[in-house]
């Protein structure tokens, strides 16, 4: 199940004794359990029937499910118990105490006469194969919340800031998404930014250059493409933006080593494929990075990125030696904007 699955069969009152909830987009899995929440709870007795289990022993954390699983909730037809379960405590269970707790949630969470709803939640990732995650999906529903696809973070991006009562272009949408990544906290955080500092109805691209907190991977394709484009000053800029931010001058590299082995592989692909998609997939990119890919391997020739892979060799060098990495990178940039 998903996080669509989820809110759909909530709004057809069909709700679950038992949840685990893991995966990469931990906004939509809290807003998940806020669903639930709202949907089974009154706010007048909600203090007395939400409860959130954090225990770092596995036996704690089993004795501490049981026990308030025991206890009926008040005033209220459901009692929703929350068990953060991050770094799979339960999973370490041995076999006796296991068996113990799936019995009971067994016996006594799922039984007909049950008012209890118990959401375990797991991890970015989790191994399905265990025993306590098999048995879950025997008796309650799996829901994984799977990493937004940049699709999906332009149409959530595009939702909050008309919430905000905000006009946006659909590619300045778009500029947003590229420039944050597709995490929805980062996006949020992001858009609270440019409604606190943007007065008007529409928020310009100018604003959003000035104040967007721009990633790493957009950076990095910023700092190849005025490169390509030879220029120096702006290339500098960008890699003084990341070096002040406290991004690691080795990864820095490794990131423009990326970027310089994607366009010659883009390169290598004319007249193969028409199809974005299928370029995509085979270079592991997101769909959007294609079109930019392709426009920056028009900016090099095969012979400049040849030397370009020397040059990055050389300061790969340099920094492992323990030469001035700003210097390093400096020189590196200087050498490729010739």
């Amino acid at each position: 199940m998903n996080y669509k699955e989820l809110v759909e069969s909530l709004k057809k009152d069909k709700i679950d004794n038992v949840y685990l909830f893991y995966g990469e987009e931990r906004f939509l899995l809290l807003d998940a359990l806020k669903r639930i929440k709202a949907k089974i709870l009154m706010p007048e007795t909600m203090d007395m029937n939400y409860v959130v289990i954090e225990k770092d022993s596995p036996e704690e954390c089993m004795e501490a499910i049981i026990e308030n699983c025991e206890t009926l909730p008040l005033f209220s037809d459901y009692k929703l118990v929350v068990v953060k379960n991050e770094e799979e405590q339960l999973s370490k269970l041995g076999d006796k105490e296991l068996k113990r707790l799936t019995n009971y949630l067994e016996e006594k969470v799922t039984s007909p006469q049950s008012s209890i709803v118990l959401v375990i939640i797991g991890g970015e990732k989790i191994d399905l194969r265990k025993k306590l995650y098999k048995f879950i999906e025997k008796i309650g529903k799996i829901v994984y919340f799977q990493r937004l696809s940049f699709e999906e973070a332009v149409n959530y991006a595009g939702y909050f800031l008309k919430k905000s009562g905000k006009k946006v272009k659909k590619s300045d949408v778009e500029y947003i998404v590229k420039s944050v990544g597709t995490d929805l906290y980062a996006i949020v955080n992001e858009i609270h930014k440019l409604v606190s500092y943007s007065d008007s109805e529409e928020i310009e691209m100018e604003k959003m250059k000035e104040v967007l907190t721009i990633n790493l991977q957009q950076n990095i394709f910023n700092l190849v493409n005025a490169i390509g484009m030879k220029k120096e000053k702006e290339a500098y800029k960008v890699l003084h933006t990341l070096l002040e931010k406290g991004e690691v001058p080795l990864i820095i590299l490794s990131m423009i080593v990326r970027q310089m082995r994607l366009i010659t592989k883009i390169k290598s692909f004319e007249g193969k494929f028409g199809d974005k998609k299928t370029i995509a997939s085979s270079l592991g990119v997101p769909y959007f990075a294609v079109e930019e890919l392709m426009r920056q391997s028009r900016l090099f020739k095969k012979e400049e990125l040849e030397r370009a892979y020397k040059e990055c060799l050389k300061c790969d060098i340099a920094l492992k030696s323990g030469a001035d990495s700003s210097l390093a990178l400096e020189g590196l940039v200087k050498k490729l904007c010739k």
